[in-house]
């Protein structure tokens, strides 16, 4: 049985699932080359399609991870996703059309009154939903939705491979949640505590981002990077008239707020909106205002500060007495306030935590795995069965291409470049990143999510301290950003402190650990100002070719790891093709391309 999984909004992404296996799953923004792409995942659900080698028609269900998507979808917002997809980011810009059909139909849905607002919405919903959907080459489907927590939960507790686990989802909002706490067992997960959406430390540090100068949604990994540079303590308790955790753990609220809430709130909102100020729902605006009068004069190091030791103190206050209240001491996370890596270190930390095991795709392009698990697990039930975790060794669901294909784009561009077919690719690119040659790295399957694991990296020597300078500038990333290793997993508890706990999810980058003393400054580019660094740990199961390049650059250089940061450009999604590689090298974004078995550089 295949479903289809989709996440349509903002991170469009789309996964395939068969018989509770994932086959294949995209990114829209990594075919439409619009980064963090809003809107609906055509492309994406064409690409899944044709990497698993079968027809629409194969497809029995579709699963939407907003149950929202179809039961409180107004016009405009359906209209922007379907028929506007890629053309705006409303999380970040407001256009004058935007502005208007809100309008309009705020007004048309006090004339003929909320429930048949609703009803006409939803029905439209499904019917622009539907009619997307065959145009990908669909024909006979159930569309579905599944709660948005619940597919968090569910992508984090199916892979997390633990019979029984503590659940955490945490993010700005979704289908009025901003964090969930369930229990996961014998394949059954049961939600023991949600938090409004009104009252989310997600928008807490979204707003931070914003007031920046980033884009939420996109750049809040820069505040978790800049933070470490700046004074945690000094806006410390400042910032916790913004959020705070309320006396009995279960949930957070603003002291800054006070009593605005319902209608209140509303009318604030639609006044910001009107102006065309950020539009970030329920607090983020009042934050900004708040930021504005109060830390103007205050460096960004700081801010970013104490943002991120706030967040992660809220966070740990609010798993850890479930922690303890439950004695469950293997814990799975999912959401976007779990992509930031220090957060996950520390609820690693926590007293009686055994483990820690994060969604590899954990915003939510990752709710459109979860979706499918959702409605696989009823599936087996109905069988009188359970659809239990399991662990996974890598997330290469993406497209891949033969030395013909590439060989085809190559000849495209002859006059610009120059190629060879290499007898060895491991020794000749060992060699390289040896002699600190930038090379772009293009592998078999590209991978899920927002990291890049082996496939579509650019890597680089671990030892030049001053590569966070130049190679950032090179790739017009912003310089503070620390890089992260890949490394020979085998070799992982020499370099870094407490690995053990967190081994499974540095299969996926998506953890933070203490670099050993003895090894800081032989491996100064990935080791970051706070001495932690953010590995991907490599077995030669997961990724043969690759685990061959590291243990060949250890046997050239004693180290067992090297620079492995995303194949793109600033404000660029990761590579998805070969075109897209040329590109790159053709921007001067690496010295080298490795494609395949061919070595490619540009002419002099």
């Amino acid at each position: 049985m295949y479903i289809l999984g989709l996440n349509i909004g903002h991170d469009a992404t789309a996964t395939l699932l068969k018989d509770g296996r994932i086959v294949s799953a995209i990114a829209e923004e990594r075919v439409s080359r619009v980064k963090f792409h809003f809107g609906f995942p055509y492309k994406a659900i064409k690409e899944c399609i044709r990497v698993a080698n079968i027809n629409g028609k194969d497809i029995s269900k579709v699963v939407l991870s907003f149950d929202n998507d179809l039961k409180r979808s107004p016009f405009h917002y359906t209209d922007l996703i379907v028929k506007r997809s890629g053309t705006i980011d409303p999380s970040n810009e407001i256009d004058n059309r935007k502005k208007f059909d809100t309008v309009k139909e705020i007004i048309y849905r006090k004339i003929i009154g909320e429930k048949k607002y609703w009803e006409k919405a939803s029905n439209y919903a499904k019917t622009e939903i539907t009619e997307a959907l065959k145009k990908c080459g669909l024909e006979n489907f159930t569309l579905e939705t599944a709660d948005h927590h619940l597919c968090h939960a569910a992508s984090c507790y199916y892979e997390g491979g633990k019979s029984k686990a503590l659940i955490v989802t945490m993010d700005g909002a979704g289908d009025g949640l901003s964090a969930t706490i369930s229990i996961g067992e014998d394949g059954k997960i049961k939600r023991i505590l949600e938090v409004e959406d009104i009252y989310s430390v997600g928008r807490f540090y979204s707003a931070i981002t914003k007031f920046l100068g980033f884009k939420r949604n996109r750049h809040e990994g820069k505040i978790t990077g800049l933070a470490a540079y700046g004074d945690p303590d000094k806006l410390y308790n400042l910032f916790k008239q913004m959020i705070d955790i309320t006396e009995d753990g279960k949930s957070f609220y603003s002291p800054l707020a006070g009593n605005l809430k319902g209608d209140l709130l509303r009318l604030k909102q639609l006044k910001d909106f009107m102006k065309g100020k950020y539009y970030g729902h329920n607090y983020t605006n009042l934050y900004l205002d708040f930021l504005k009068k109060n830390c103007s004069k205050e460096t960004k190091e700081d801010i970013a500060a104490a943002a991120q030791k706030l967040t992660e103190d809220l966070v740990v206050k609010f798993i850890q007495p479930h922690v303890k209240k439950t004695g469950i001491k293997d814990i799975v996370l999912a959401g976007g306030l779990f992509s930031n890596v220090k957060v996950n270190q520390r609820v690693l930390e926590i007293d009686g935590v055994e483990s820690v095991f994060i969604h590899p795709n954990m915003g939510d392009g990752g709710t459109s795995a979860g979706a499918c698990y959702v409605k696989w697990a009823e599936e087996v039930e109905k069988r009188g069965e359970r659809f239990l975790p399991f662990t996974i060794d890598n997330v290469y669901y993406g497209p891949e291409y033969s030395d013909d294909d590439i060989l085809k784009v190559l000849k495209d561009f002859s006059d610009k470049i120059e190629f060879r077919k290499s007898e060895n690719i491991v020794e000749e690119t060992a060699k390289m990143i040896k002699d600190k040659i930038v090379v772009g790295w293009f592998q078999g399957r590209m991978e899920y999510g927002p990291r890049a694991l082996g496939n579509r990296s650019i890597l680089f020597d671990p030892t030049d301290r001053k590569i966070n300078d130049w190679l950032n500038k090179r790739l017009k990333r912003t310089e503070f950003m620390p890089f992260a290793p890949s490394c020979i997993y085998e070799d992982a508890t020499l370099v870094f402190e407490n690995f053990e706990k967190g081994s499974y999810p540095s299969y996926f980058m998506t953890i933070t650990f203490n670099v050993k003393e003895e090894w800081r400054k032989r491996i100064d580019a990935v080791n970051h100002v706070d001495n932690t660094a953010r590995p991907q740990t490599v077995k030669e199961d997961q990724n043969p070719l690759y685990y061959k390049l590291l243990k060949r650059y250890k046997e050239l250089t004693g180290l067992p790891l090297f620079v492995n940061t995303s194949f793109n450009m600033h404000e660029e999604p990761i590579l998805c093709s070969p075109l897209d590689a040329v590109r790159s090298l053709l921007n001067n974004c690496v010295d080298v391309l490795v494609i395949g078995n061919f070595i490619v550089k540009q002419k002099k």
